[in-house]
C-alpha cells in the first residue's frame, strides 16, 4: 500500500474528487455539486450517492460543506468519499471552527463593557455563531451586517469580520450588478429549471400569512444554512464512525496530497488561508 505521501509522485496521474465544490474548483480535480453553472463541474446529487465506483479516487476533498448537512447526512457522505477512496488514499475535509468561534464569543463577552471596540465584534460574534444555524431567509443578519460595515466605511469592523470569514484581496462580495442582457446570456435549462422552481415557492409562500412566514418557511437555498457544527474531538468522531484511520487535524498549508497547495484550493496565491477559522483534517483509509 502506498503511503500518502507518496501519492502523485512520478508519471502517475492521481485521480482527484472535490465534492460539493461550489466556484472552489482547480485543474486536475473532479468536481462535483447539487448545481452547475459551470462546464467544469458536473452536477450530481451528493445525497443519492457519489456517482462513481468503489476505490476510483486517490483523494478526496471537500471545503465547508458537510456542516450544510444534518450529523447523519454529514456521515454518509463521509462514507461515500471512503468507498470512492482507494486503500491508502487520502480524504481532506475543511468546516468552520465551532470550537474558536466559542472561544471568541467568551473572549468578547469577558471585555470590558466600556470598551467601544465591544459592541461591534459582540454583535459579529453572535452572528458568526447563530445566524446559519436559525436564519429562514437568504443573507439572514450576516449579510446585512456586512453591508452596512461596508457602506458606511467602518475599516476596524470590515477588519475584523474579513480576520473571522474569507481572505480576498477584493471588498465583500456582496451585490453584483449586471446588465439584463449578461444576465439572459447566461441563462441554462438548468438555471430556467431552478428559477421556475423558486417563483413557483414564492407563490406558494404569499399563501401564508405574513406574520406566520418565517415561522414555518425557511427561504434560503441549498449551501447557505449550516445544520451541524463541528470541532477537532466531533471531526475525529465522524472519520472514524465512517472507517477511516490515521486522522489528524493539519494546517491549512499543510496535507499529505502532494503539490496540494498548488491547486489554491484552501491557500490563496498570496499564502494565506482562504478560510479563516476552519478545521482541516485528513485521514487514510
Amino acid at each position: 500500500m502506498a503511503s500518502p505521501l507518496q501519492i502523485g509522485k512520478g508519471n502517475i496521474v492521481m485521480r482527484k474528487l472535490n465534492f460539493g465544490c461550489g466556484d472552489r474548483i482547480s485543474p486536475g480535480w473532479t468536481n462535483i455539486d447539487f448545481h452547475s453553472s459551470d462546464s467544469r463541474i458536473q452536477r450530481a446529487n451528493l445525497l443519492a450517492g457519489f456517482p462513481f465506483p468503489n476505490d476510483y479516487f486517490d483523494a478526496v476533498y471537500s471545503s465547508h460543506v458537510i456542516e450544510h448537512f444534518t450529523r447523519k447526512q454529514g456521515l454518509f457522505l463521509i462514507k461515500e468519499a471512503r468507498r470512492v477512496l482507494r486503500p491508502g488514499g487520502v480524504i481532506r475535509i475543511v468546516v468552520p471552527d465551532l470550537e474558536e468561534s466559542c472561544k471568541e464569543y467568551l473572549r468578547i463577552l469577558n471585555m470590558s463593557d466600556s470598551d467601544s471596540a465591544k459592541r461591534p465584534m459582540y454583535d459579529w460574534i453572535i452572528v458568526e455563531l447563530l445566524d446559519q444555524l436559525v436564519r429562514s431567509v437568504p443573507s439572514g443578519d450576516m449579510g446585512p451586517m456586512m453591508n452596512q460595515a461596508n457602506s458606511r466605511g467602518n475599516d476596524q469592523l470590515m477588519a475584523y469580520i474579513r480576520s473571522r470569514t474569507e481572505n480576498k484581496l477584493d471588498s465583500f462580495p456582496l451585490s453584483r450588478s449586471s446588465s439584463s442582457l449578461a444576465g439572459i446570456k447566461r441563462l441554462t435549462p438548468e438555471k430556467i429549471s431552478t428559477k421556475l422552481n423558486y417563483w413557483y415557492l414564492k407563490f406558494i409562500r404569499m399563501l401564508i400569512p405574513a406574520h406566520l412566514r418565517s415561522l414555518v418557511l425557511i427561504e434560503t437555498r441549498i449551501g447557505e444554512r449550516h445544520r451541524w457544527m463541528y470541532d477537532r474531538y466531533g471531526m475525529k468522531i465522524l472519520f472514524e464512525d465512517a472507517g477511516f484511520f490515521d486522522c489528524r487535524m493539519v494546517r491549512f498549508d499543510e496535507s499529505s496530497i502532494l503539490h496540494f497547495n498548488e491547486d489554491c484550493l484552501d491557500v490563496n496565491p498570496d499564502g494565506t488561508s482562504y478560510k479563516n477559522i476552519s478545521i482541516y483534517f485528513e485521514a487514510i483509509k
